[in-house]
């Protein structure tokens, strides 16, 4: 369906933002909350290169992302990200899917973090909640360079409109005038996998809400 791998790649630019709190135990949403409440921010923005023939063939569907994360609860200056990793649709039960990051973080003075984001993507509605599903990314940073034992923080990242409108334009590509031939691949894939789940029957969500 996409080709061979190499050949066909797609590079887009995604920013998110959203709040994080020191991690207690509580959930995302409570995290959200706190950080909010105490006016803890933080952002990252992240240029992807997926390619779409590698993600049909490798189970991982591995994507390799660049840019940085601004987290002034863990540094006043931006942390680079020196090793990122979108997996796009990876399976994660009946009728559930799930968009992992993972972002291995540096500071300026040579400290390393590490942080995970998963996006669900199920229908946990009677009408779809993909435009949510897939703009919310529920986030837990780590000190070290993996995600071992307990996060130091958690939180939960998200895009607006006009988020979602700038990353619709920042879409590059390779193959046919313009590169449109390796973004129409993304696209069918993207909406094939993501139509498979929200045609079909409800499942409760996997990640607390």
């Amino acid at each position: 369906m996409g080709g061979p791998p190499g050949r066909h790649r797609t590079l887009f630019t995604e920013t998110m933002t959203g709040w994080f709190a020191p991690f207690s135990g509580q959930a995302y949403a409570v995290a959200e909350a706190c950080g909010r409440a105490s006016e803890v921010g933080g952002y990252f923005i992240l240029t992807v290169v997926s390619d779409v023939g590698a993600m049909v063939l490798d189970p991982d569907r591995r994507s390799p992302a660049f840019g940085c994360v601004v987290l002034p609860v863990v540094d006043a200056d931006p942390l680079r990200v020196v090793d990122g990793q979108l997996d796009l649709f990876v399976d994660a039960g009946p009728r559930c899917v799930e968009m992992r990051y993972r972002l291995l973080l540096q500071t300026r003075a040579g400290e390393v973090w590490c942080l995970r984001g998963v996006k669900e993507v199920n229908r946990r509605c009677w009408f779809p909640t993909v435009l949510a599903d897939t703009t919310t990314l529920f986030v837990d940073v780590f000190r070290g360079e993996a995600p071992v034992g307990d996060p130091a923080f958690r939180g939960i990242l998200r895009m607006g409109p006009a988020a979602v409108a700038a990353q619709g334009l920042s879409f590059r590509g390779e193959g046919g005038p313009l590169g449109l031939g390796a973004i129409v691949r993304f696209a069918r894939y993207y909406i094939s996998r993501v139509a498979a789940i929200y045609f079909g029957p409800r499942t409760p969500p996997r990640i607390p809400r």
